[in-house]
């Protein structure tokens, strides 16, 4: 009776232990606490973070003794071993002053908080391969439209934050600057491992 007793109470543990939660969405699909989402002319764009092969979400923030510059660089890519450069974003800021959270990024002067001093860039390798981007608008003529990043948690371990922007291709191999095409990315968040 013993024995009985002692094997039941097993199978119940067994069982318990069987049902403990975990993060998965109602497709079954494992949740992670890194990821890096953002729509593309309204079109949802999603890269789930996949450490097991690859590191395709990572982010620093870092201070550049060479430049005097703290440097923020954000970077998601959906497949790292793509051989052409495809599906990936990167979020690249240079600035004197400290890269801090709550504050709104951008690379138009009196648009958000703060135009970073040195470098702002937003770009995304769409899936055909080309290059849209959004940098300072520093000569007279405006070449770029509004982008913005906000950092809402820097932590020693993780970078999240929000992102938009109207992303332009350019052709500048005739030796002039001429426009292509343009792209609206909207409702972009980010959540990366900070190395």
């Amino acid at each position: 009776m013993k024995g009985r007793g002692f094997f039941l109470a097993l199978a119940s543990l067994l069982v318990l232990l069987g049902c403990s939660s975990d993060d998965s969405d109602d497709n079954g699909n494992q949740q992670s606490e890194y990821y890096f989402r953002f729509k593309v002319d309204g079109s949802q764009i999603s890269y789930d973070y996949l450490p097991e092969s690859q590191i395709n979400l990572t982010g620093s923030i870092l201070f550049d003794s060479g430049t005097g510059n703290y440097v923020a660089s954000i970077v998601g890519i959906e497949n790292i071993f793509e051989t052409n450069p495809l599906n990936r974003v990167t979020l690249f800021l240079s600035d004197s002053a400290d890269i801090v959270t709550g504050v709104d990024y951008t690379n138009i002067v009196g648009e958000g908080d703060r135009t970073p001093s040195s470098v702002f860039l937003m770009s995304y390798y769409y899936e055909q391969g080309n290059l849209y981007s959004a940098a300072l608008n520093t000569g007279p003529t405006a070449l770029y439209e509004l982008a913005s990043v906000t950092f809402t948690e820097i932590t020693e371990t993780k970078i999240s934050g929000t992102f938009y922007g109207t992303l332009l291709l350019y052709d500048l191999s005739g030796g002039t600057v001429e426009l292509l095409n343009t792209l609206v990315v909207s409702e972009g968040v980010f959540a990366v491992p900070r190395y």
